[in-house]
C-alpha cells in the first residue's frame, strides 16, 4: 500500500513540473452502468487537472469518486430474481476514491474534442455485501437450506481501475468551459473476495470469475483555463 502511494505522489509531482502555457482545471459529476450485473445507477464525480506539454497534448489526473452496485445472480435452470430450486446472489453496494494520473490528446480546430486514457488505484470508502446460497433440491443428497451471509468483509480495500473516453468542450466565457465525457472504465482486479476460489462459502453456482463489472458512464463538468490568450494560440495550430 505505501509503495502505491509513493508511485501515485510521484507520478504527480512528475505531471506537475511541466511548465507550458496552458492550464485545465476542474469540476465533474455523471452517472453510469454496468455491462453485467447492473443493479443500480454509478454515481461519479470528481476534480481534474491538466497541463498541456505540447501543441495538443497535455499531462494531470483526476481525484475521482465512483459507485458500484452490481448483482451477481446464478440459480438452477437458468432461472433469475430468486425464482430457482438452487442458486447464489450476491449484492454489492460500494464506493471507492481514485487518483487516477492521466494523458490527453486534443483535436479539431479549436481543441474542443479530447480523448484521454488514464490508470490509478481507488481506496475504498465505504461498502455492503450480502450473499444468499440457497438449495431446495433434495436429488443432490443434502439438506434444503437457504441462508443469507454479510460478506461485506470481503470487499477489497484497494482496487486497480482503467478508464479512457473523449470529453467535448463548449466555451462560455473567457476562461470558462462546459464538458460533456463519455468514460468507459474498467477494474484490474476483483471489487469482492467472495469470488475466491478458496472461499469457505462457495457453491457450485458462486462466481468462476472476478467481481470486477465494467462501467460507462457519463459526466457533465464546468473546467477553467488559466491562459486564455495563450489557449488561443496553442489552438488555432491546429
Amino acid at each position: 500500500m505505501k509503495q502505491t502511494l509513493l508511485l501515485v505522489f510521484m507520478s504527480f509531482c512528475t505531471f506537475l513540473g511541466y511548465s507550458q502555457s496552458n492550464t485545465i482545471w476542474g469540476i465533474y459529476a455523471g452517472a453510469g452502468a454496468s455491462t453485467i450485473y447492473n443493479y443500480d445507477v454509478g454515481i461519479s464525480a470528481g476534480f481534474d487537472f491538466e497541463k498541456s506539454i505540447g501543441p495538443r497534448t497535455s499531462l494531470g489526473g483526476s481525484l475521482m469518486y465512483q459507485s458500484y452496485a452490481f448483482l451477481y445472480d446464478k440459480e438452477a435452470n437458468f432461472v433469475n430474481n430468486g425464482g430457482g430450486n438452487a442458486g447464489v446472489t450476491i449484492l454489492n453496494k460500494s464506493s471507492y476514491i481514485f487518483i487516477t494520473p492521466k494523458i490527453s490528446q486534443y483535436f479539431g480546430k479549436h481543441g474542443c474534442l479530447v480523448a484521454y486514457v488514464d490508470a490509478g488505484p481507488g481506496f475504498n470508502m465505504s461498502g455492503t455485501e450480502t450473499m444468499r446460497k440457497w438449495d431446495y433440491n433434495n436429488a443432490t443428497g443434502t439438506v434444503p437450506y437457504d441462508s443469507t451471509i454479510n460478506t461485506s468483509k470481503n470487499i477489497n480495500s484497494m482496487v486497480l481501475r482503467f478508464g479512457f473516453g473523449l470529453t467535448e468542450y463548449v466555451h462560455l466565457s473567457t476562461h470558462w468551459w462546459f464538458s460533456i465525457t463519455e468514460d468507459c472504465g474498467f477494474l484490474g482486479n476483483t471489487l469482492s473476495k467472495t469470488s475466491n476460489v478458496d472461499d469457505p462459502s462457495r457453491t457450485a453456482y458462486s462466481p468462476n470469475s472476478k467481481l470486477n463489472p465494467n462501467y460507462f458512464s457519463l459526466q457533465i463538468g464546468i473546467f477553467h483555463t488559466k491562459y486564455w490568450e495563450e489557449h488561443k494560440m496553442w489552438t488555432a495550430k491546429w
